[in-house]
């Protein structure tokens, strides 16, 4: 656990409509790979960022009572124009609180349970209004058991 800095970005990827992955009997958890998958198969190779990070951007849907914006992409130029089937979202700059996932991607609801149910309410820090993240190195495999990444708490 540790607290993190993003600086504002502008992410570009594929969006797609799901409950939190807290909500056990509603999540869907073929969405989420299936939106990475159409990213990966679609997004223009030469518009891919020089650095190796890719972001799972969430925003909850006022009024929804646990559904997700999601978007799975990675970091564009102000000004990009989204490819069809793309959305453009913007991450404030902010605090975050990062808990780090380890091991195979299969393994990612325990790793939320945790940050959300344990880590985050004993950090002491305060939630605040923004975009929920999630954070990978491009370069390693969801489906290693080497695999790492970050979950990421808007914190004021």
């Amino acid at each position: 656990m540790s607290t993190k800095i993003i600086s504002g970005r502008l992410i570009c990827g594929v969006p797609v409509e799901i409950y939190s992955i807290m909500f056990v009997d509603q999540y869907d958890p073929k969405a989420i790979p299936t939106a990475w998958q159409k990213f990966w198969s679609e997004f223009p190779k030469s518009d891919f960022p020089k650095n190796s990070e890719a972001f799972g951007v969430s925003t909850p849907i006022a009024g929804s009572n646990g559904k997700l914006q999601y978007i799975a992409g990675v970091e564009v130029n102000q000004g990009y124009v989204a490819p069809a089937g793309f959305e453009l979202v913007t991450i404030p700059a902010g605090n975050y609180l990062e808990v780090t996932h380890s091991g195979n991607i299969s393994g990612l609801a325990q790793s939320y349970g945790q940050a959300y149910g344990v880590v985050f309410p004993q950090s002491g820090l305060e939630m605040r209004e923004g975009p929920h993240l999630e954070l990978y190195n491009l370069t390693l495999d969801p489906n290693s058991d080497d695999f790492t990444m970050g979950i990421l708490i808007p914190v004021k």
